[in-house]
């Protein structure tokens, strides 16, 4: 599992990690002749202390609890796809903490390691990541649906960085070479150009020198963010 990121886990993030750990060893462990009802009662009595503390309501990957946007203070301002101080953060995972790729709050978050990263006109994101066998698709190597979300994430991430935001359209991905297990992953996405609402953005994942997969996205940005000049 990769290290944190320059700062201690809070009580929520060090559970998280735990998680992981947890169903890593449940993924590889070899249980079918082993007597599993202590396990499992320990587990469910666990499920069974936080049901309580579950919070109803729509499910975001910015926050735990959606809130409607004030009126009277949005008034005049356009919607946005991402809270505006996503703009400015050095992290992707600072706006989606709960998500399934980068969120230190989801338990089936490897977590990826996204920052961004100023080339000039435009922001890219940067990142690395170290997938176990939780991932596994072809023997010893990452299952290619899950590069492909993690492209999702990559790419969807750069726009937000970069103030265009939008929805997957599109997500085309080239499979170079068979990407590993428990290896250091890199990654990198940028802002290709804008047509109007729709926003490409490209990416690649290597280990190594060895480029693994290539990617790129078309995001529709929402028609109250669209102007003329965008």
């Amino acid at each position: 599992m990769p290290a944190p990121r320059q700062h201690d886990l809070s009580p929520p993030e060090e559970l998280n990690q735990a998680l992981r750990e947890l169903i890593e060893i449940v993924r590889t462990a070899d249980l079918k002749q082993v007597d599993l009802a202590g396990p499992i009662e320990r587990i469910r009595g666990l499920r069974d202390d936080l049901r309580p503390l579950v919070v109803p309501g729509m499910r975001m990957q910015s926050s735990l609890v959606y809130e409607t946007p004030d009126a009277d203070a949005a008034e005049g301002e356009p919607e946005t796809s991402a809270p505006p101080a996503a703009f400015r953060a050095e992290h992707p995972s600072d706006f989606f903490p709960y998500s399934p790729l980068v969120g230190s709050f989801n338990p089936i978050s490897p977590p990826a390691t996204m920052r961004r990263v100023d080339a000039g006109e435009h922001f890219e994101i940067h990142g690395e990541v170290t997938l176990g066998a939780a991932f596994n698709g072809p023997p010893d190597c990452v299952h290619g649906g899950v590069i492909a979300a993690l492209f999702d994430e990559l790419l969807g991430s750069t726009c937000v960085v970069n103030g265009v935001g939008g929805y997957t359209g599109t997500l085309s991905v080239v499979y170079r070479t068979p990407t590993p297990l428990g290896t250091p992953l890199h990654m990198r996405g940028w802002h290709d150009r804008s047509e109007r609402r729709k926003v490409f953005a490209k990416g690649t994942l290597h280990v190594g020198d060895t480029l693994c997969a290539q990617a790129e996205g078309i995001f529709v940005q929402s028609e109250n963010l669209h102007s003329p000049s965008g």
